[in-house]
């Protein structure tokens, strides 16, 4: 989906990230990003100088020193092995405040690295050299994913998220280039099915949940069992065992209005190509989606009247097919819905399609 505008990756991003109020907090034009390498060490600038700006996030590091006298907490072991302690010297533990920490550590490594992505703009280049030069005196170290999973925030540095969700995705896309040891080559996540369908999935979570809360207060993952009761049992030994075999079912999006009583379940799909074509005939709609939205949406009633209503919704992301089709299963109440987002369109448009979808 080469025809995605940048501007329009950037707010999906925002959204996937659960930042959506930080869309507009960053000017993304053509003019300064024409490739997502070059989008993404943008946003990553402007985050840090907006870091620095209010102040980097401190923290103290203790370590070891030896000093004449005392000075902060005696380390015993290692001043009576050293036995320097007969000639007045101690090994002490102080506590130093500093910005040398690991957040700080992952946006300035993020910041080096991004100086060999190739083909990496001018402007950004000199941007990220003048931002290094800005920073406070600290280690550069190895990014890893290990590294990316053990941050834990809090509420006084939780305006750390969106730089390192930056850094992360960075970290991830940057490949070593063949040809020199010097440049990295940059893996385009657009071109990436399954990192593009995690994405497009998360986005549609968070737009609801931000943007449609008061219609759908509920907006969450479901889970849903099958309902297939044991019966001939031959290999199980119990109906407990029976149940424990049958996989859990989760729900990309369950939208639910408590007090109309209203449903949605919605399953992004994000393909290259929406239908399938086999032996010349016109396009399809895969069969295992069909099966996959029918599935959640029967399996999911029970007594409640308003599961005997849910509405099922196959939401495409697009560059050009329109798609709004919609079916009743069976004699039942149950719609299912397949539809597109044409995703290269101004984003007050595709705002506009995603509430259109769940409304009926």
């Amino acid at each position: 989906m080469r025809k995605i505008p940048i501007q329009n990756i950037y707010y999906i991003l925002c959204y996937a990230w659960d930042i959506g109020e930080m869309r507009d907090q960053v000017n993304v034009g053509i003019e300064q990003c024409d490739s997502i390498a070059n989008l993404l060490v943008h946003v990553l600038l402007n985050t840090t100088e907006r870091l620095l700006k209010r102040g980097l996030a401190q923290d103290y590091i203790m370590y070891g020193i030896e000093v004449d006298g005392i000075k902060g907490k005696i380390n015993i072991g290692e001043t009576l092995k050293s036995g320097r302690y007969r000639l007045g010297k101690m090994f002490c533990n102080l506590d130093e405040i500093t910005t040398d920490i690991c957040i700080n550590q992952i946006i300035y490594s993020s910041l080096r690295n991004s100086l060999r992505i190739q083909n990496l703009s001018e402007q950004n280049e000199t941007r990220l050299l003048t931002t290094l030069r800005r920073m406070p005196k600290m280690k550069s170290i190895k990014l890893t994913e290990g590294l990316f999973k053990s941050v834990r925030l809090n509420r006084n540095n939780r305006y750390y998220q969106f730089a390192l969700n930056i850094c992360r995705l960075l970290h991830q896309l940057l490949l070593p280039n063949g040809n020199s040891s010097d440049k990295w080559d940059f893996a385009d996540f657009i071109e990436d099915e399954r990192a593009m369908n995690r994405i497009f999935e998360k986005f549609l979570m968070n737009f609801y949940k931000q943007e449609c809360r008061q219609d759908y207060p509920e907006v969450s993952h479901a889970h849903i069992r099958f309902q297939l009761t044991p019966y001939g049992m031959t290999f199980a030994k119990s109906t407990d065992e029976a149940y424990r075999l049958l996989p859990l079912m989760e729900t990309d999006v369950t939208l639910f209005n408590p007090h109309t009583k209203k449903k949605i379940i919605l399953d992004a799909k994000y393909y290259k190509e929406t239908l399938v074509s086999r032996y010349g005939d016109s396009g399809k709609i895969r069969r295992e989606h069909i099966s996959q939205i029918l599935s959640y949406v029967m399996n999911q009633e029970n007594e409640d009247s308003f599961t005997q209503e849910t509405k099922g919704i196959l939401v495409y992301p697009t560059v050009d097919l329109e798609l709004d089709v919609s079916y009743q299963y069976k004699n039942t109440q149950h719609i299912i819905q397949i539809c597109t987002v044409n995703l290269n369109q101004d984003w007050q448009m595709i705002e506009k399609r995603l509430k259109e979808i769940i409304n009926f």
